[in-house]
Order: C-alpha cells, then sequence, then structure tokens
C-alpha cells in the first residue's frame, strides 16, 4: 500500500505519516528528517495552505453496509492533552516500538499529522445537531470518494456555534477508538519538552492535540473485527486441538469458508469463534460454560473476561491449547479471506475468525480503567490520513 500511495502522487501525505526507508538512512537523513523536509517544502509552495480563522471541522464519512447507507458524522478540532489520565478513556494497550516510531516523527515534523479518534456520550444529540444543521446549509470544501466510502469536510468558523460545541464537550468523559500510540505519544512529547526547556510557545503547542470525535453509539459506529493467524501450534495435531477445545466448546464441522463465515454470525450473540485448520478443516467453536472460562484467566471485570479477545487469547491459546500468544507468533488480518490464505498459502498452522466487539463493550471495559487485548477493535471506516493538519 505504501508502495501504491509513493506512486500515486509526490504530494500523497503517506511520504510524511509513513515515510519509506532506505539502506543508506543515517541520523541527519532519514524517514523522519524527509518527512520533515517534505512538510516545510509543502508549506512553502503552497502545496498545504494553513487556514486563516481558527476552526472546527465537520466531516463526514458515507458507507454502504450490510445493505444500508450509513452517514457518519463528527468534528475534528484540538484537545486539551490530559496528561493524568483522568477525562480521556483509552481502552487498547500500547507497545513500544511504534510508539518510538511516532515520537521520532512529532519530534522532526512538529505537527498532528492524523486525527486520533474520539467517541463520546450525548444522549440529546446536540453536538450533531449543530453538526448537521451547519453543513447542510453549505457545500464541503472537501469531497472525495476512495474505497467505496465518500469523504466530506467542512470548516465551521462561526464563533457561537464553537463556542456552543466547547460547552457541551467540555465535561465529557472521551473515549479512544484508535490512535492509541499517537496519543501516548502525545503525552510523551509533551513532557519531554517541558523537561528540556523547549520554547514556552511549542510546549504550549504540544498540551493540545487534533482529535476527530465522534459521537458513541451503535447505529453510526462500525466495529469489524479483527482475525488471528498463528504460526506455531506448539507440535499439536488436528486431533490434539479438538480433543483439548472440545472440554470446554461445542463444535461443529462446517464443509467451506462460506459455510464458517455465515455460522459464526449467526452465533454472534454467544461466545462464538470460528477456527480453520487447513486440510484438516473448518470448525465453529461455541463456548459450553462462560462462568466456568473466566475461572481461568486471571484478574479483570467480568466485563473484559466477556470480550470474545480475551477469552481467545487468555483461555483458548493460554490455558486450554498451551500456545503463545505473543506478537512473533501470531499476525492480525482484518479481511477474512487473508486469514484463510494464510493457512493454505502462507504456512501458518491455524486461523481464529472472530464476531466484532460490540461498541457498549468498549465503553464498559473504557470505563473500569481497563484495557483490551491488542486489536480488539477496529474502528471502520477510519478517519481519512491528509483531509486536515495541524502544524504546532
Amino acid at each position: 500500500m505504501q508502495d501504491e500511495l509513493y506512486r500515486m502522487h509526490d504530494n500523497n501525505v503517506v511520504r510524511l505519516i509513513l515515510g519509506k526507508l532506505r539502506d543508506n538512512d543515517t541520523d541527519t537523513n532519514n524517514r523522519y528528517t524527509r518527512a520533515a523536509s517534505d512538510f516545510r517544502h509543502w508549506l512553502k509552495e503552497k502545496i498545504l495552505i494553513e487556514d486563516s480563522a481558527p476552526a472546527i471541522y465537520i466531516y463526514t464519512q458515507t458507507y454502504t453496509y450490510d445493505g444500508k447507507s450509513i452517514d457518519r458524522i463528527g468534528f475534528i478540532s484540538l484537545m486539551e492533552l490530559d496528561l493524568e489520565d483522568k477525562k480521556v478513556l483509552p481502552h487498547e494497550k500500547t507497545l513500544k516500538a511504534p510508539k518510538e516510531d511516532r515520537l521520532r516523527l512529532v519530534r522532526e515534523i512538529k505537527a498532528n499529522l492524523s486525527p486520533i479518534f474520539m467517541l463520546y456520550e450525548d444522549a440529546k444529540h446536540k453536538v450533531s445537531s449543530i453538526l448537521k444543521t451547519f453543513s447542510k446549509k453549505t457545500e464541503p470544501f472537501i469531497d472525495v470518494t476512495i474505497d467505496s466510502v465518500r469523504h466530506r469536510v467542512w470548516a465551521l468558523t462561526d464563533k457561537a456555534a464553537i463556542s456552543k460545541i466547547e460547552g457541551l464537550m467540555g465535561k465529557k468523559d472521551i473515549f479512544i477508538a484508535d490512535g492509541h500510540h499517537r496519543y501516548e505519544t502525545s503525552k510523551n512529547y509533551a513532557r519531554e519538552l517541558i523537561e528540556k526547556g523547549a520554547p514556552q510557545s511549542l510546549i504550549d503547542n504540544s498540551k493540545s492535540f487534533m482529535a476527530y470525535f465522534v459521537e458513541l453509539e451503535e447505529k453510526s459506529l462500525l466495529i469489524m473485527p479483527t482475525h488471528r493467524l498463528i504460526k506455531d501450534v506448539g507440535g499439536l495435531n488436528k486431533e490434539d486441538i479438538l480433543e483439548k477445545l472440545g472440554k470446554y466448546f461445542t463444535i461443529e464441522k462446517l464443509p467451506n469458508a462460506k459455510k464458517l463465515l455465515s455460522r459464526l454470525g449467526a452465533l454472534k450473540a454467544s461466545h462464538a469463534f470460528g477456527m480453520y485448520l487447513g486440510e484438516a478443516g473448518h470448525y465453529a467453536l461455541k463456548l459450553k460454560d462462560f462462568e466456568k472460562a473466566k475461572t481461568f484467566m486471571g484478574e479483570g471485570s467480568a466485563d473484559w473476561k466477556s470480550l470474545d479477545v480475551s477469552i481467545l487469547h487468555l483461555f483458548i491459546l493460554k490455558y486450554v491449547l498451551g500456545i503463545s500468544d505473543e506478537d512473533d507468533n501470531i499476525e492480525f488480518v482484518k479481511d477474512p479471506d487473508d486469514a484463510f490464505k494464510g493457512i493454505d498459502k502462507d504456512g501458518f498452522k491455524m486461523a481464529i475468525l472472530l464476531n466484532p466487539t460490540k461498541v457498549t463493550q468498549v465503553k464498559k471495559v473504557a470505563e473500569h480503567g481497563e484495557k483490551m487485548p491488542r486489536k480488539a477493535t477496529y474502528f471502520y471506516p477510519k478517519p481519512l490520513s491528509g483531509l486536515v493538519i495541524r502544524k504546532m
């Protein structure tokens, strides 16, 4: 995908967000310094133009899912960093390497290149009502369709409307949907600047970040599952796997991938999983007794343990099968076809397919102050990169 985006245009935002690595990279010439150089050049040449007036950017995404057209509305703005984690509720664990990568980039480029995807509760839809009223009056300044999703953006500069949105949002708890690594990086960068005694203007700028806010409601928020491919099953054969799982799961053998996915969807109200073992077959697994299973899952709330991803990693892989769930043993894929192909063509031993996590589950886990296993949620569609950039 990176190669394809590079080919599409010399000014594609991938050159800033995920520049290519080169064999001759040095401390002074690397993907991060090249991104900063491109950013300065694009500003100088008016490829990127800084808006003259402060604005909140209304952002809609229109897409079709399950035969229905969905129109999701949100807004992009700055948000104060919550350095004490009192108002922002993360739900996912972060890894060291991605945070190091993003910190190196923000040090060089001094900009927020992609908004962090945030969720907020608004039972009376007061904020979205303001956004819809304004967007109906004027034409968007961005209107583009990519990968079957239509993206439109309006600049809301009306001070009274902005003030009303600020007032409504000010006291809300905010849930991170996507961008946990960038959020942690923003906090680390702000603390680093304070410790180093950086110019006050830069410190002040670093205490806020660009965010994309969407109302937390089931109708417009679509969460897709992330499936697992496992490289090493610890020497277990098909009979071992089925025998061990059979103690705790009802197992159905299905004739093909299509039937497996259909059965998995039909079992979404249960703790159910799809399993593919190549020539050894397609299977649907349905947990017999959650109360029993959760006793083997260590600490954590009942809400956290009831997540299918928690059951998969802590109960199925670790307890029942004794398989490593470390990152070097697991590949994460969003397309079920990639999961099946991983077994048939790429040498993986086991594919586990999941139903999506529910929006209400994300909220409950975050409110407990707990974090989900990695890749528990994939909010679709993601905000498009490059629509709005915030220069510090």
